[in-house]
């Protein structure tokens, strides 16, 4: 019987926690991490047990997904499009990170996460993903220090302009 719990797929729901909470939530975790704008994603994805794949989608899907095994190694997997560009795949690894810590308790549910639709469930992982991409304390200092240049910030981050358009707007910046 245990092992029919561990094969069901379990719906992912949304926290339902205010964004602040998820912001807050995000910049602790990158910073327990050790994550910084020169960090490498994926060897966090490993060091978290999880594992990046590459797939050839068609061009009308429009993200990465989440699959969290927590019953096999790895324990979870990011899948992302062969042909998106790395600030792109930055993000979206990010966000998934932000399914899984949030959606399925750090990888205790066993779930799939496919991007679609813009419901809060995909709120929630794109404020986790700004937020721990870009954590505001840090942000905000950069954004004085380099004269609220978005293209500056971006190839600091190692973000798109237009996620930092977003986080500054988020941010009450702009």
């Amino acid at each position: 019987m245990a092992a029919a719990a561990q094969t069901t797929l379990a719906e992912p729901t949304p926290t339902n926690a205010a964004k602040s909470a998820i912001y807050k939530f995000a910049s602790q975790l990158a910073e327990k991490l050790g994550y910084d704008s020169a960090s490498d994603l994926e060897g966090i994805v490993g060091r978290l047990g999880g594992e990046i794949r590459y797939t050839d989608w068609g061009l009308e899907d429009d993200g990465g997904s989440l699959e969290v095994c927590p019953d096999q190694t790895p324990g979870f997997i990011i899948r992302l499009h062969t042909f998106a560009g790395k600030l792109r795949n930055r993000f979206t690894i990010a966000h998934e990170l932000g399914h899984y810590f949030l959606h399925s308790d750090g990888g205790q549910k066993r779930m799939v996460v496919n991007r679609a639709g813009s419901g809060r469930l995909e709120w929630e992982a794109n404020w986790f993903a700004g937020a721990f991409l870009l954590p505001e304390e840090r942000f905000r200092k950069d954004w004085e220090r380099y004269g609220h240049c978005a293209t500056r910030i971006a190839s600091v981050y190692k973000v798109s302009v237009a996620v930092v358009e977003i986080r500054c707007e988020e941010l009450g910046l702009k």
